[in-house]
């Protein structure tokens, strides 16, 4: 009992309890991650249930409707748009499948303000996760991981219930609005805690699985968009979806990190001693001596991170680093995501081909991070992104409706999503318990903004200019993240700093070297 009852950090304590996790503990931790493939659900179904009509979709009720010839999509929009020789009331759509861009007339890429309308569906979702976010950024450091992540549930199951009814495009945008807010609460709660519970041997591990899991949302969507023809029916769907993948939530033990910063060292022994328990470990509560308490003179407060942000300047700039690297990757990232109907001749091979390369992206990333670590990895993959996307440039027909900027994109995708992956693990790490919370929600929230402009960039300023343009602006704002990232310390397997001043103290012994 002499080794159990030495005094150690919430860290040693992790590592000692998790030494050899049992199949209870493995279960806990994989079945939270499960919330990854419902998120993606409520993202990407808009895809789906936006489609464009298609020939045999429509048919003609008027006499000079019948004397145009509107046989493909093109022409029936040329006619209601350019030359405006037809209105709506000259046709009637009668689709075998429903779509929103149907039922709210926004499918035609003539009609800029519908075009616009549409794509802001999608943009939508990004605003409300922004507000999850900057919300988050509270629950999650001062109510919990595990209440914030419940919270995120309620709301997200809500938006979808409701979807099933939707019928105005007002109350589409509100719901979309709210998915975001529901799922990034969360989903960003749920990594954040399985990232506190793990050992820093363990997270590159977990870190790799909970963003492969999240792929499997990609095929759950487009089954989802191919099997059920009624958009609205598609919401319900994503619903229960949702309400299935989130029960284990209900299950997990709260971080005692959390509990730490909060100066709850009692409900922090608590969570230790189950965690044990799960692992098969006897263990009392009276057993428990953490170092933390001896330095329980801090209290946790938005005042105290505010004045704390002020205090360690190495801290915000490390911080605003990321944020960089967030938005980036997100804007490019769901660009991307939400333009495969543009850029790939088939939007539903698109997103299983996308699937695919995310997955293979985030196998692989575990291992280049065993070998290069966190920092040298994103340096790479960051270099090889640029240099996709100014490989996209270059106009080529490869034949068959695809396109050297089709292939370089999805080759890209295969980088960012690595990218995207690496910084989830890394902003866990170089972030202090103490503001891991509001890191987070600084960090991702930047990113929805690039999340919320990358539909745009694909599918509307791709028309509005030369690709080179947008492209470029990708590549310039890669190459300084890049340069950001020499300043960033390396996080390989080391202990996680609980505050501000350790994040200046590590800072100690780093090079500038690659």
């Amino acid at each position: 009992m002499d080794s159990i009852k030495k005094t150690k950090t919430v860290e040693e304590w992790t590592a000692w309890i998790t030494r050899k996790p049992s199949f209870r503990f493995v279960l806990m931790v994989l079945t939270a991650t499960l919330v990854y493939p419902a998120s993606a659900c409520p993202i990407y179904l808009p895809s789906f249930q936006g489609r464009d009509p298609e020939p045999g979709d429509w048919v003609c009720v008027t006499d000079l409707c019948k004397s145009v010839n509107i046989s493909t999509l093109t022409q029936l929009c040329d006619s209601l748009y350019v030359n405006k020789t037809l209105t709506m009331a000259d046709i009637k759509m009668q689709p075998k499948r429903t779509s929103f861009a149907i039922d709210f007339n926004i499918f035609c890429k003539s009609d800029k303000g519908g075009q616009a309308k549409k794509t802001l569906i999608s943009s939508m979702y990004f605003v409300g996760a922004l507000i999850g976010l900057l919300s988050g950024g509270y629950l999650y450091d001062n109510m919990g991981r595990k209440k914030a992540a419940l919270s995120g549930v309620v709301i997200a199951v809500a938006a979808s219930f409701v979807g099933t009814f939707c019928k105005s495009y007002a109350l589409l945008l509100a719901l979309r609005v709210f998915h975001g807010i529901g799922n990034f609460l969360v989903a960003t709660a749920v990594f954040i805690w399985t990232m506190e519970v793990l050992p820093s041997n363990y997270r590159n591990y977990a870190n790799g699985y909970t963003q492969t899991i999240w792929c499997v949302g990609y095929p759950v969507v487009a089954l989802l968009g191919y099997l059920i023809p009624n958009w609205n029916h598609q919401y319900l769907a994503c619903c229960v979806f949702v309400i299935v993948c989130s029960i284990p939530i209900l299950f997990i033990v709260e971080s005692p990190r959390f509990y730490m910063i909060v100066n709850r060292p009692d409900l922090a022994k608590d969570s230790i001693q189950r965690i044990a328990s799960l692992n098969g470990i006897s263990l009392k509560v009276s057993d428990i001596e953490i170092k933390e308490e001896s330095a329980g003179v801090r209290q946790q407060s938005i005042l105290q991170q505010l004045k704390e942000f002020v205090q360690y300047p190495v801290f915000v700039l490390e911080t605003v680093i990321m944020m960089l690297t967030w938005f980036l990757t997100a804007l490019s990232y769901y660009g991307f995501n939400f333009g495969w109907g543009s850029l790939v001749p088939n939007v539903y091979l698109g997103y299983v081909i996308a699937g695919f390369s995310e997955f293979v992206s985030y196998v692989a990333l575990v291992g280049i991070i065993a070998k290069l670590g966190r920092r040298r990895s994103l340096i790479t993959l960051l270099a090889l992104s640029v240099l996709s996307f100014l490989v996209s440039i270059a106009d080529v027909n490869l034949g068959a409706g695809w396109s050297l900027e089709s292939v370089s994109s999805l080759m890209g995708l295969i980088f960012v999503s690595a990218v995207f992956s690496a910084i989830y693990l890394y902003s866990s790490e170089l972030a202090p318990t103490s503001h891991r919370g509001v890191v987070f929600a600084l960090s991702s929230g930047s990113a929805r903004i690039g999340s919320f402009l990358g539909p745009f960039v694909i599918n509307n300023l791709y028309e509005m200019t030369h690709k080179g343009v947008p492209l470029g602006v990708l590549s310039f704002l890669g190459l300084m993240c890049i340069a950001g990232m020499f300043y960033l310390v390396e996080t390989n397997d080391k202990e996680i700093p609980n505050t501000p001043a350790q994040v200046k103290a590590r800072r100690a012994y780093h090079t500038y070297r690659f």
